[in-house]
């Protein structure tokens, strides 16, 4: 995406694996978003809704920074688009609030500390 995007926070992770959960913050207005890891589409135009959106990161050895970056594809009659992203790892969870524009997308970087 040719879109800016705005790390909004920076996690250190020690595990190779990531499960991450995207919900709508909020009310359910019909918010459109695409994920990307790093340039990589990972999630194509799906609705944010009470029901996660799901994605299995795993961190690989070569590359140690990775930015999920949430890209609104429409702002849904609320807009902005907000969302909730719950990160788990094997030890820890953190809940982050997203939110993108259409000027500027909202992402979370991780970095791999093995």
């Amino acid at each position: 995406s040719n879109r800016i995007y705005q790390v909004l926070k920076t996690i250190d992770i020690d595990d190779d694996k990531v499960t991450i959960d995207i919900y709508d913050n909020g009310q359910i207005d019909g918010d459109t978003v695409s994920i990307y890891l790093n340039d990589k589409l990972v999630v194509s135009k799906k609705m944010l809704t009470a029901k996660p959106i799901n994605i299995q990161l795993n961190l690989e050895e070569e590359a140690d920074t990775y930015d999920v970056i949430m890209f609104a594809e429409n702002l849904g009659t609320i807009p902005p688009n907000t969302a909730l992203m719950i990160v788990q790892t094997k030890s820890k969870r953190y809940e982050i609030n997203i939110t993108s524009t259409e000027q500027s997308s909202g992402a979370v970087r991780f970095r791999y500390r093995k």
